[in-house]
């Protein structure tokens, strides 16, 4: 039986299969380079704005990646062809990256831009609220509507509806308190006619007694509100590490916060006493008469008095509007502040 003998190579053979091993690392590398990018770009959009952290983590995966290619394509050809490979890799991620944080930035000031349009909304409806009070202690319900739909995506779609939402809360805390404080009939405590008609004045201590109820509930419920904003924090579609971040700026800022808030209901409770004060000098009606809308007194002391319970509403008032228009200032550098440091 004849043996078949093998077929020499021919000389094109030759040089063609050795094209081919040594192209074959050079066809792969741009495939290798796309997926390096690809994953790089997706780091970027996940990162909240830390550059050295991405940095380190594209250092790490630039040097992995490229001994992985060495190793299966390129390691019998020396150390040289491993730091280009890296090098190259290294590039490509990094600029994939900054590209990926760069629409991070941009989305960052839509999210801050539309979240500082909210808060102008609710700033104005206080100061018209504040502007138009005059002499009624009682303020009115904020008519801001609701929170308009995330403008950003992503993660700073997800930070924008927190703000909002945190902004609108406090605004639906604050109306809840004033309606219940309305239907006590507390803004017509203080009306004259209203006192002149009231027999013993019974009507004037269960309006009394019912708002200071009303004020008790509400600096109950006060950090109420905080957990439900840490509630909120905490379902955002973030990862752990952005949420714990948040969740430790959160609880930082709520501390100035719940001191307001204090110092808010202190002023409330100040109010009512000085209301009740008011009410004690007008309840012996043999004292004082009306004259058209303008009481008249028949002793100078009581009407000192009266004049002195007076003043004093109008400078609680007063404090309580310029610290609410002082932590809207606060609120709004707050934002300034968090935009420029996203735009770094």
């Amino acid at each position: 039986m004849n043996e078949i003998e093998p077929v020499p190579a021919s000389p094109l053979n030759k040089l063609l299969w050795m094209f081919y091993f040594n192209a074959l690392w050079l066809f792969l590398l741009l495939p290798a380079c796309f997926v390096a990018a690809y994953l790089s770009y997706g780091l970027g959009i996940k990162n909240m704005q830390n550059m050295p952290y991405l940095v380190g983590q594209l250092f790490a995966q630039a040097a992995l990646g490229a001994g992985i290619f060495y190793y299966l394509l390129l390691r019998k050809r020396g150390k040289t062809y491993l730091l280009f490979i890296f090098l190259l890799f290294f590039a490509v991620m990094y600029v994939a990256g900054d590209i990926g944080m760069d629409k991070q930035r941009q989305q960052a000031k839509i999210a801050i831009q539309s979240a500082r349009e909210e808060m102008q909304k609710l700033t104005t409806a206080v100061q018209q609220d504040n502007n138009s009070k005059g002499g009624n202690q009682l303020s009115s319900v904020i008519e801001a509507g609701s929170a308009t739909p995330p403008r950003a995506s992503g993660q700073y779609g997800e930070i924008e509806r927190l703000l909002k939402d945190i902004m609108m809360g406090a605004a639906t805390f604050r109306n809840d308190y004033v309606r219940e404080l309305k239907a006590t009939g507390w803004e017509n405590i203080t009306d004259i006619k209203r006192i002149r008609q009231d027999k013993d004045m019974l009507e004037s201590k269960r309006i009394l007694n019912a708002a200071r109820a009303v004020v008790n509930k509400y600096e109950g419920n006060t950090e109420n509100l905080f957990e439900t904003y840490r509630a909120k924090i905490n379902a955002l579609s973030l990862d752990d590490e952005a949420k714990r971040g948040m969740l430790k700026g959160f609880n930082r800022s709520a501390q100035n916060s719940k001191k307001q808030f204090a110092q808010n209901w202190a002023l409330e409770k100040k109010t009512m006493q000085e209301v009740e004060g008011m009410l004690t000098v007008l309840a012996d009606k043999k004292k004082w008469n009306l004259q058209g809308e303008q009481i008249i007194f028949y002793d100078q002391v009581v009407m000192a008095q009266f004049d002195q319970h007076q003043q004093r509403l109008q400078s609680i008032s007063k404090e309580q509007d310029d610290m609410q228009e002082r932590h809207m200032k606060k609120s709004s550098d707050a934002l300034d502040k968090l935009d420029n440091t996203f735009q770094k």
